[in-house]
């Protein structure tokens, strides 16, 4: 684990997902900004990796800190496959990032098969897991299909609508016709990006219905 940054900001998180638009789950940590395809070094190691320096950043929505023991993230539409496993607390208004790199260590650590973060390029389901005893219990979930996906583009909530995602392009613009649209923003792993644009956020309901 690398980095944990504290912003307060009022976040209410709805959990969307592409083959459930209707079904949404209400959490209080949940996924805010990720880079499936990093062209640079942004683990900041010194060196680049196409799978060090993928990153998953989660956000604590709430009001309280929050006991990270137990969450997991994982990726895949079957049986999940845990990525890396949370430890310590996010207070209330905090980002924390998980590289490829912190995800291959644990997954070493724990004796598993090391992969690392492993967010497919052509597009991948992103989720949340909290372990409490016998239960798994989905905390939030994201699919993301491979048209929002490019060297250096991290898809993140929008900060005044999290229900909405955006694609931060500025390292790599997307076209015109993009579903969800560039912001124009650069990806900001830790950090509130407060870049004002014109482009319009959407729902991730709207980009199913667009993309069919």
């Amino acid at each position: 684990m690398r980095k944990v940054f504290c912003f307060f900001i009022p976040v209410f998180v709805v959990c969307l997902t592409l083959l459930f638009p209707a079904g949404s789950l209400v959490a209080q940590v949940a996924i805010n900004e990720f880079m499936p395809d990093p062209n640079r070094d942004w683990d900041g190691d010194g060196e680049y990796s196409y799978r060090n320096d993928e990153w998953v950043e989660i956000v604590n929505g709430g009001e309280s800190a929050i006991d990270l023991s137990g969450y997991r993230l994982a990726d895949g539409d079957e049986d999940p496959v845990w990525r890396y496993g949370f430890t310590g607390f996010l207070p209330p208004g905090a980002v924390m990032v998980v590289y490829g790199s912190d995800s291959r260590a644990w997954e070493e650590t724990n004796g598993l098969p090391v992969y690392g973060l492993s967010l497919n390029n052509d597009g991948d389901r992103l989720s949340l897991y909290q372990l409490e005893g016998a239960d798994t219990v989905l905390v939030d979930t994201i699919l993301y299909t491979g048209k929002a996906v490019g060297d250096d583009r991290s898809i993140g909530r929008n900060i005044n609508a999290p229900g909405e995602w955006v694609v931060f392009d500025a390292y790599n613009p997307c076209p015109d016709n993009s579903i969800p649209a560039g912001n124009g923003c650069v990806p900001t792993p830790g950090l509130v990006n407060n870049c004002t644009t014109g482009a319009e956020p959407v729902s991730w309901g709207r980009i199913k219905n667009e993309n069919r």
